[in-house]
């Protein structure tokens, strides 16, 4: 063996050295770091689409809570509407029963009067006719 190939081991050694520090090193650990910016990067876009993705579920459920409360109080309107219909109805009825009611009195009454009179005009028809058959006044 020759003392060369000792130097050359010994340069090799030192030059080994210098670029694991200067080169390999600092190349290693930007890949980590870029390897490390990369992961992050996509678990922050995994933790980020979870995110969307449970936002639309809240937005969705909300949207049908909204729509379940809009369809109760349209239930609760129409339903308060056909109970005031169905009262103003009844009341119309009741009015409209006691008007004729009322008509039917007020058609009694003049019937009733229209026959006294009818017998008080067939009473003195009557008389006339009598008078003039017996050719003398009867009253």
């Amino acid at each position: 063996m020759d003392l060369t190939l000792v130097y050359q081991i010994i340069l090799f050694l030192i030059l080994w050295a210098i670029l694991s520090k200067v080169l390999f090193h600092p190349y290693l650990s930007l890949l980590d770091q870029r390897e490390r910016k990369t992961a992050g990067a996509l678990r922050e876009a995994g933790d980020l689409e979870r995110e969307g993705e449970r936002l639309r579920v809240e937005y969705e459920e909300k949207i049908a809570q909204a729509q379940a409360a809009g369809y109760a109080a349209k239930e609760a309107v129409l339903k308060e509407a056909n109970g005031q219909r169905e009262k103003l109805l009844a009341q119309a009825r009741e009015e409209a029963a006691h008007l004729l009611e009322k008509a039917r009195a007020e058609v009694r009454a003049e019937m009733d009067k229209e026959r006294q009179l009818a017998v008080a005009e067939a009473e003195n028809i009557a008389r006339d006719m009598v008078s003039k058959i017996l050719g003398r006044n009867v009253n």
